[in-house]
């Protein structure tokens, strides 16, 4: 299929593209001439005015058309393409059949490129441009499972509703059933809508295929945990923790766990194993002070409140749990001062 891009300024070559997704071909040319007078080599101009040879049935021009942009731009997959189709026209099929998969083999190279620029500006926080990127690598590989997760995942980091994001780890999981990292993000998002039984169908799924994933052991866990079978949330942790000890996520877990049962000391034990591995991870630290909170410390607490807000000054849970602290300290102030 012949596809014309579309451009939004007013300028020669954005007048010839509009006539020609009008079907206005014949009187598009001229624009397309026009911008090729000032700039022969402009690829997106030739690569217009071969399209709009072809559906004039203009083939050998519009072949000849195609070359040029090949010329300066030997990967173009649209002039690759659109060149096989052009050929397969003319009855060439076995030419026409190499440019096919050329274009198709360009088009897995690009997607892949722009994936990586994608997760590179993903690293540097750069949310937005990163977004951008996965969804040209889509455009170029709509099969691209790399990119079908990341895009999921940060869509799901934006805010975008849940079953908006979910249908990007399910086409990642049509295209490859035994990804683990999509039937990761899928149990996570799950947890989190609270369909606890879901998400533990997705993690077993995940520990069919990895046995040791640490990431589904203690996920499962935090499943179950909400499904009131504590003993099998604290067994699937304790999972996560035998395959890898030093596993913060999987440490804080456990903390988490345990501080739901009241099992403060035992929970201490491991955050104090998270923080020394991590010392600036603000869960552990926050979750620090929340056990000398309950265990009445509170001066020790907001020690280490203070300690994660110099991290994460807008830590929901460390500002949360300090303000009742001072609250408390208040209160004792005005019951002596009586």
């Amino acid at each position: 299929m012949f596809k014309f891009f579309h451009r939004g300024s007013d300028d020669p070559l954005s007048k010839g593209i509009s006539l020609a997704t009008k079907s206005n071909f014949a009187e598009a040319l001229p624009y397309f001439d026009l911008v090729l007078k000032s700039d022969p080599r402009n690829t997106f101009a030739l690569l217009h005015k071969g399209l709009a040879l072809s559906r004039l049935g203009r083939t050998e021009g519009a072949i000849a058309i195609f070359d040029l942009v090949l010329e300066v731009e030997p990967e173009n997959s649209s002039a690759l393409y659109n060149k096989g189709l052009a050929l397969d026209m003319l009855g060439k099929t076995v030419e026409a059949k190499a440019y096919f998969d050329e274009s198709l083999s360009t088009q897995y190279n690009e997607s892949a490129n722009l994936y990586d620029d994608g997760h590179k500006l993903q690293r540097e926080g750069k949310y937005q441009e990163a977004l951008a990127f996965y969804s040209k690598s889509l455009e170029s590989n709509p099969g691209n499972v790399h990119a079908l997760i990341s895009k999921g995942f940060l869509l799901d980091l934006l805010g975008v509703r849940p079953k908006d994001v979910m249908s990007f780890f399910d086409k990642a999981l049509e295209v490859q059933p035994n990804n683990t990292e999509a039937y990761l993000h899928k149990g996570f998002m799950q947890n989190r809508m609270g369909k606890y039984q879901e998400a533990i169908s997705c993690f077993e799924k995940a520990l069919e295929i990895e046995s040791n994933n640490v990431r589904a052991l203690y996920s499962k866990g935090v499943a179950l945990h909400f499904l009131k079978k504590y003993d099998e949330a604290i067994l699937y942790c304790s999972k996560a923790l035998q395959s890898n000890p030093n596993h913060v996520k999987a440490l804080s877990t456990m903390v988490w766990l345990l501080a739901h049962q009241k099992k403060y000391d035992s929970a201490m034990m491991y955050c104090d194993k998270a923080i020394e591995i991590d010392p600036e991870y603000v869960y552990a630290l926050s979750y620090k002070g929340y056990l000398l909170f309950e265990c009445g410390e509170l001066d020790q607490a907001l020690k280490w409140y203070d300690r994660a807000l110099e991290i994460d000054p807008d830590n929901p849970r460390a500002l949360h749990y300090k303000s009742k602290i001072l609250g408390k300290q208040k209160k004792r102030r005005i019951t002596k001062q009586k």
